[in-house]
């Protein structure tokens, strides 16, 4: 007899495999957050058999429709290769697509890849102007713009602070549009 932990066959696994089977009609029915949800659980092997490739099908169905969230995580699994091939200059493409909603995350690493070359062809003008769009409560970024600052020149940075504001009514524009 195959022996099963005590909640296998109790109310946890019940209301887990009701929350799975929820989820599942959502992102069947293209839900994008419960794409997103179903992903992750696929990412992770949570609750089904772990599976990378399944989970960016269901990562891409959502960032396809335009969710931001689903945007960056489709690019980070192109940046580390998760389920695809790795592809700095995708993962850029969907970054950009989620920093131009405004998403404060997607713009901290398109700065990343700006200052590091990743992707595109390293400008740490480009690299200050994303990093400086992200408020100063996000740790990483604010180190980030220090550390910019004290190798940029007074005239770099201050071509940073304007492409930071270009950016900022390019985003806003686009936003309009929808």
């Amino acid at each position: 007899m195959l022996f099963l932990p005590s909640f296998v066959d109790g109310e946890i696994y019940q209301e887990e495999l009701k929350t799975y089977e929820k989820i599942r009609a959502a992102a069947l029915k293209g839900e994008p957050l419960a794409q997103v949800h179903l992903g992750v659980r696929y990412f992770a092997g949570d609750g089904v058999k772990k599976d990378r490739v399944e989970a960016t099908k269901w990562f891409r169905k959502a960032a396809d429709q335009g969710f931001a969230p689903a945007q960056v995580i489709l690019g980070n699994s192109y940046y580390y290769g998760y389920g695809v091939g790795k592809d700095p200059a995708e993962a850029v493409a969907w970054y950009r697509k989620a920093a131009d909603q405004g998403l404060t995350d997607a713009q901290q690493l398109l700065g990343n890849r700006y200052f590091n070359g990743e992707g595109v062809t390293k400008d740490i003008v480009e690299a200050y102007a994303y990093y400086n769009l992200s408020p100063i409560t996000i740790e990483s970024a604010r180190k980030n713009l220090e550390t910019l600052e004290k190798v940029m020149s007074p005239e770099d940075r201050q071509r940073g602070q304007k492409r930071s504001k270009e950016l900022q009514q390019e985003f806003a524009a686009k936003r309009a549009e929808k």
